[in-house]
């Protein structure tokens, strides 16, 4: 752990504003240079990988394992080398390419339970609506036998007698 005295008078908390102001500008022009640094990185194996391949010793492998040769960029070449590994009983190589064509089995367990997930969703979704719809036909089947009754009072009665002729019927049942 730092020693507090070091930081006397140095700190962040005993600068002026514009102090701060100015170093923490600093900082931030010199993460946006690390992230510009790292994309152009990105960019730049992008790019490498993209080349045709120069090599006349590459181009005759990929030649050979029928690789056209408008296609001989070196992505290709490394896919190449991987499956050549790969053949040789490189058991990482393997991984390498089965994981790049998407057959990894912890992509397709994590397929197959968004699938499943899915389904469930869905399932208890059209559970859930049925369920307000055979609600909402049960109260409508209720309010209908109560009016065939003559329980309902009609609307256009004034509040008076609804809820003793209610009480009413409610205890001759």
């Amino acid at each position: 752990m730092a020693n507090a005295d070091n930081l006397k008078g140095k700190g962040l908390d005993h600068r002026t504003t514009s102090e701060q102001r100015e170093i923490a500008q600093k900082g931030g022009q010199a993460s946006g240079a690390a992230r510009r640094r790292k994309k152009s990185m990105k960019a730049a194996a992008k790019m490498l990988l993209d080349m045709p391949v120069t090599s006349k010793e590459l181009q005759q492998k990929m030649k050979l394992l029928g690789v056209p040769e408008g296609d001989s960029s070196y992505q290709m070449a490394v896919m190449v080398a991987m499956l050549n590994q790969a053949m040789k009983g490189n058991v990482k190589a393997s991984y390498f390419l089965r994981d790049t064509i998407g057959e990894s089995p912890s992509d397709q367990i994590r397929r197959e339970e968004l699938k499943l997930n899915k389904a469930k969703f869905e399932y208890e979704k059209a559970g859930t609506e049925k369920e307000k719809a055979s609600l909402a036909e049960a109260i409508q089947a209720a309010y209908e036998g109560r009016k065939q009754r003559g329980e309902l009072t009609p609307p256009d009665e004034p509040d008076g007698d609804q809820a003793g002729g209610e009480g009413a019927n409610s205890d001759a049942d």
